[in-house]
């Protein structure tokens, strides 16, 4: 029987970070929210082995961003993407960064990128 891909969602991780262009945004770390999908192909079996273990994942998202300095949310965004590819079982990645009160009329400004194998 042919096995479907599995998506994992990991939904509002929180990160600190130092996000944003203004020297007072260099200055204090921010938490961050990051949204992050990755697919991979099946487990053959109910084996955390044959997994990509989302806590690995979550481990390689904050080891790549937290306490490190971006002016531009969509490169922090590249970053995240960068640490998960580094996974050889992941076929796709889909990130959002998540920025509060980036603007005053607005809740929050988000980038997202998404990267696939087979692209």
């Amino acid at each position: 029987m042919l096995k479907p891909n599995v998506r994992i969602c990991i939904e509002d991780l929180v990160v600190k970070a130092y996000l944003g262009v203004h020297a007072s945004e260099q200055q204090n770390a921010r938490e961050v929210l990051v949204y992050l999908e990755y697919e991979y192909k099946s487990p053959a079996s109910d084996n955390l082995a044959e997994a990509v273990d989302y806590r690995l994942v979550r481990d390689k998202v904050l080891a790549a961003v937290e306490n490190r300095r971006f002016a531009l949310v969509e490169i922090m965004a590249g970053t995240i993407l960068d640490a998960v590819r580094s996974e050889p079982r992941v076929l796709r990645i889909l990130v959002k960064v998540t920025k509060a009160k980036a603007l005053k009329q607005a809740k929050s400004v988000a980038a997202m990128l998404e990267w696939n194998l087979e692209e």
